[in-house]
């Protein structure tokens, strides 16, 4: 009996977190695309020439890279500073954006941009993959558990205005985190493939590199995270690997004595 009990705590339990995402992620408005199949060297699928028309236009901006990345460190460092993580698989964070974004765009609100497709472990983004990837190099993130380091608190600290100016948005991402955070990960996605799309399907039922979400068209958006023109530069600075390295090598050549000339310094820009 007490077995029984168990079990049947557990089937309750996952019956409400089932819910909790079925509510944050309502089905979204967008129609599924259809498009030519094939793949390349990557195995990512290839559009046909409508498809890769849309995502020509729709491609993400130099904006749309700093907002991005700043939420995924947000949505990575909160999980850990209120949830008690230690560790944050790669396979974890793709799920836990794709059900940030998802209501974003369905309620019209450009947060996250990133294009997301149906592989065999669920929604996946190589935008998404390609963007942690920078957020180790720069040392925002470290190693293959993406935990965040000292320096990615003091970044999130020094733009905490720009986190309380879009207190709407990180607030997906916290809601996200608050039912899926400490759900074991085999058990999240069977969840995922649970949630509905489509008429009478669930994410269970799409095709292999079916798209699922991709960055609003602009007459789809009703509201924008606000950000200025200084810390979209600010931004991309701090995650760009190359610009980081210059800047910790040139601290190092200060401590040591070793300061370079203007020309030195400025010589590639």
């Amino acid at each position: 009996m007490r077995k029984d009990g168990k079990e049947n705590n557990q089937h309750k339990g996952r019956s409400r977190t089932l819910e909790g995402l079925q509510e944050i992620c309502h089905r979204p408005r967008q129609r599924l695309i259809r498009y030519a199949r094939g793949t390349n060297k990557e195995g990512i699928e290839q559009v046909g020439f409508q498809s890769q028309m849309m995502r020509g236009h729709m491609a993400r901006t130099l904006k749309d890279k700093a907002i991005d990345r700043f939420l995924s460190l947000y949505l990575v460092n909160d999980i850990f500073s209120r949830k008690g993580l230690r560790s944050l698989p790669a396979t974890r964070l793709q799920k836990l954006v794709f059900l940030s974004e998802w209501p974003m765009i369905k309620e019209g609100r450009k947060g996250f941009n990133f294009y997301f497709i149906k592989l065999i472990h669920g929604p996946f983004s190589q935008e998404l993959k390609g963007d942690a990837e920078k957020l180790i190099q720069t040392k925002l993130l470290r190693g293959q558990w993406l935990v965040p380091t000292s320096n990615a608190k003091l970044l999130l600290g020094d733009f905490r205005d720009l986190i309380e100016r879009n207190e709407s948005f990180v607030q997906y991402i916290r809601r996200v985190n608050d039912v899926c955070a400490q759900i074991p990960l085999r058990q999240l996605l069977d969840m995922i493939y649970q949630l509905p799309w489509g008429e009478g399907k669930t994410i269970a039922d799409l095709r292999p590199r079916t798209p699922m979400l991709y960055p609003m068209r602009p007459e789809r958006i009703l509201s924008e995270f606000e950000i200025t023109e200084n810390e979209v530069e600010d931004l991309l600075m701090n995650f760009d690997p190359k610009a980081v390295n210059d800047l910790v090598q040139a601290m190092k050549e200060m401590q040591s004595g070793k300061l370079r000339t203007h020309e030195q310094v400025f010589c590639t820009v």
